[in-house]
């Protein structure tokens, strides 16, 4: 793998000497995972521009050359934010990643942030060889804009192009994608995260064997209305009866405190859709337990202690999912849903 994300980056990199005339590539563009209103009209810009949609570390993403730079041209709708300032030895207003939340592209001593006025466009302007290997693998997927560097305009659809650039000006390679501004918050949100665990560890696209625990737990942040953490859910039983959507277990809110999850007392909030190999049995989406015996709800998750801000406390909205793999080899997939907002899916293999 290490070789053939060398070989991978050597073309990337090699690519420098020329132009390209192809038409621009489409590229989703999404909230941020971290932030509820990021999307949302007259509310600080949180997007993330996917380069390599495939969140799968077994799929390379892409590099960059000493002096390359790598841009986020946005519509002149979008208004700078003077109260941020631009920090350019920082990735406070802008940060590559490698796919998944909390893995960072290490941003010192290998590019700076730029900001073009004029163009209404912001990026990284390459130090040294950002190459898809080694503490950088699997190289570039994801360029996330935050630090109320920027303002949301009117709610709508937006043109938001991502060029990389060579060092001598010439395009190598552009992206193209829209950018939907909501006029108000969704009912509910959640998003994937790795706050629980070491920075840089990622907890989808775990490998683990048949009849087994993954490694590490899921995790999730989960929102509720005005943007609000939802906390004090867990996991409990599938009840298909009631709501046969969700075959892998129900988002129980524990809503009069005694940590018993019942749908019938607490209120569901969402569940979680089943998806295994044939004929697989035995697969099964719990909430871990605490030392007392009742299970972790959200809100009581502790934010690993390495990262600043936060770290080594409860994080509000956080859920946790024990995923236990079925007895036969294969792809599982669960999605977790809120009701009334968006869901994320999954995927663990076993061997």
């Amino acid at each position: 793998m290490k070789l053939a994300l060398s070989l991978a980056g050597a073309a990337l990199l090699a690519t420098g000497c020329a132009t390209v005339s192809t038409p621009p590539a489409a590229i989703p563009i999404a909230p941020a995972p971290i932030s509820f209103d990021g999307h949302v009209a007259g509310q600080a810009t949180d997007l993330v521009f996917m380069l390599e949609k495939n969140a799968d570390p077994g799929v390379p993403g892409f590099a960059l050359a000493k002096d390359d730079r790598l841009m986020v041209v946005l519509p002149k709708d979008f208004k700078r934010n003077d109260g941020s300032q631009i920090r350019e030895d920082s990735d406070f207003n802008l940060v590559l990643t490698r796919g998944w939340p909390q893995a960072a592209v290490r941003q010192k001593d290998q590019y700076r942030i730029v900001y073009d006025a004029k163009a209404n466009a912001i990026g990284v302007h390459a130090r040294v060889d950002v190459r898809p290997e080694g503490p950088n693998a699997p190289g570039i997927k994801v360029i996330h804009l935050r630090g109320n560097t920027f303002l949301n305009p009117l709610p709508g659809e937006y043109p938001v192009e991502i060029r990389h650039e060579g060092a001598d000006g010439k395009l190598k390679q552009s992206w193209s994608g829209k950018a939907n501004i909501l006029f108000e918050p969704p009912a509910a949100r959640l998003a994937p995260t790795n706050f629980h665990l070491p920075p840089g560890t990622n907890s989808d696209f775990q490998t683990t064997a048949v009849a087994t625990d993954a490694p590490h737990l899921l995790a999730l942040l989960l929102w509720g209305e005005a943007g609000s953490p939802l906390n004090k859910v867990g996991i409990a039983p599938r009840n298909l009866q009631r709501f046969p959507k969700y075959t892998g277990g129900l988002l129980v809110q524990d809503t009069n405190g005694d940590k018993v999850l019942d749908p019938n007392t607490d209120k569901v909030v969402g569940g979680i859709i089943d998806s295994a190999p044939e004929g697989a049995k035995g697969q099964s989406a719990t909430a871990p337990l605490g030392r007392d015996g009742k299970p972790i709800l959200s809100g009581e998750v502790l934010r690993d202690a390495k990262y600043p801000g936060g770290g080594g406390k409860p994080n509000p909205g956080l859920l946790l999912i024990r995923f236990r793999a079925g007895d036969k080899p294969g792809l599982y997939r669960p999605t977790v849903e809120l009701i009334g907002g968006n869901s994320y899916q999954f995927t663990i293999e076993a061997r």
